[in-house]
């Protein structure tokens, strides 16, 4: 049996270009959708983009404005701690100029003193004499200094020698005790030796031993020659640190 065979073609045209174009523009309107979605989110929160930029801009803004702030009020410090390292260093100038003022007057009224008993009266006593003896902190608790005046009334102005000689005499241990010359002071020998013909001015340190505590100082002066003579004068020891 013979089979009839249409004479009918049907032919189908195949365009892939506008099938990728239509899935793209699918794409397309899906991502648009998307972020309206989540800015329309945003905008129903409270958030809008422009705000967020203006504030993102205020803030830069204020931080600008913050650091030069800072920049200067660092300036500012600057200057000030300079002054007041400037206004520090002239007090200390001013300072040290009152002490070296306040010694030298110091010394300016003993020499007044010695002065006034060189011309004293007639019945004063003649020969060496002790003016004055004082003490000052030397740096230090247990360091001192001391500042001895010999002065001498003679008519004949002849130079007077001979040795100075200090005893400190207080408590070690309970116990009262008397340290000589050598014991506390820096210097050898056996006190200080003096030479003047009208008044000399002597100082040294006294270094105190450990336990310590001065009661009295003994200050003897001792001249030599054909007439040698010795003047001792006590002082207490609270009364020349006051």
């Amino acid at each position: 049996m013979a089979v009839k065979r249409s004479k009918h073609v049907v032919v189908k045209h195949h365009h892939p270009l506008k099938k990728s174009l239509w899935y793209f523009v699918i794409v397309v309107i899906l991502l648009a959708s998307g972020w309206w979605l989540f800015d329309y989110g945003r905008s129903r929160a409270g958030f809008e983009s422009s705000q967020a930029s203006e504030e993102r801009d205020r803030l830069r803004d204020r931080i600008e404005q913050l650091e030069d702030e800072a920049a200067a009020l660092r300036a500012q410090k600057a200057i000030h701690e300079r002054a007041r390292e400037i206004d520090r260093h002239a007090y200390d100038q001013i300072d040290n100029s009152l002490k070296e003022q306040q010694n030298e007057l110091l010394e300016l009224k003993e020499q007044v003193i010695f002065y006034r008993g060189i011309v004293g009266s007639s019945d004063q006593v003649r020969g060496l004499q002790i003016l004055s003896f004082r003490l000052e902190d030397n740096s230090g608790e247990r360091n001192f200094r001391y500042r001895l005046i010999l002065n001498q009334l003679e008519k004949s102005n002849r130079v007077i020698k001979g040795r100075v000689r200090l005893t400190l005499i207080g408590l070690q241990d309970d116990a009262q005790v008397e340290l000589s010359h050598a014991q506390f002071s820096k210097q050898e020998g056996k006190g200080e030796l003096f030479r003047f013909k009208y008044f000399q001015e002597l100082d040294g340190d006294i270094v105190l031993p450990e336990g310590f505590v001065p009661l009295r100082i003994k200050v003897k002066a001792s001249s030599s020659g054909k007439k040698p003579k010795s003047i001792e004068r006590i002082y207490s020891w609270s009364e020349l640190m006051s």
